[in-house]
């Protein structure tokens, strides 16, 4: 059985700057418009509630759950959606609530899929971005932070359901074989 080691990323106070900074900017952004946040589940719900409870804006709130499925840690490139969005947002304003951009191919499919609903903007709002493991043209538009390309956990980002309710966020190495 492998083992793993948690290493410090980003702590508690770094985590309330960066989140603080986005409330900031999308409440300039957004004053007077109708805000829909979408939130892809499960990863970024940490994130949305403390962004949310600093928006000097209303927002309404709404969840998406999508899955790649794949052999392994490898996705089909089929996105599937397990749950969907559930507020028309036609006409208004969306935003969407990310924990980290990977490959990309997850945000631009929910961004095609809600454009489809005619909404007046669709725009992204990330925690974190690993530029080095982008395969599509995909950027945020509010970003927090850009990471290393590691396999990152806590702050409701997990590993096999595991270090969601962590307050910071940590890399993962194996001790097992800590060149990973």
């Amino acid at each position: 059985m492998e083992r793993y080691r948690l290493n410090p990323l980003l702590p508690q106070e770094r985590i309330a700057s960066i989140v603080q900074h986005l409330a900031d900017q999308i409440s300039k952004d957004y004053g007077g418009r109708e805000l829909v946040l979408v939130c892809i589940l499960k990863g970024a719900f940490m994130f949305l509630s403390d962004l949310v409870r600093l928006l000097k804006v209303p927002a309404k709130i709404d969840f998406v759950r999508l899955a790649s499925y794949g052999a392994g840690m490898e996705t089909s490139g089929i996105i599937e959606i397990t749950k969907d969005v559930e507020i028309p947002v036609e006409g208004k304003d969306v935003l969407i609530i990310e924990d980290i951009i990977d490959s990309g191919r997850t945000l631009q499919f929910l961004k095609e899929r809600l454009s489809l609903a005619n909404p007046h903007s669709v725009k992204i709002c990330a925690l974190l971005d690993k530029k080095a493991r982008r395969e599509v043209a995909v950027e945020a538009d509010y970003l927090g932070t850009e990471v290393d390309d590691v396999f990152i956990v806590g702050y409701g980002i997990d590993f096999n359901e595991d270090y969601r309710h962590l307050p910071e966020v940590y890399y993962v190495t194996s001790i097992d074989h800590p060149k990973q």
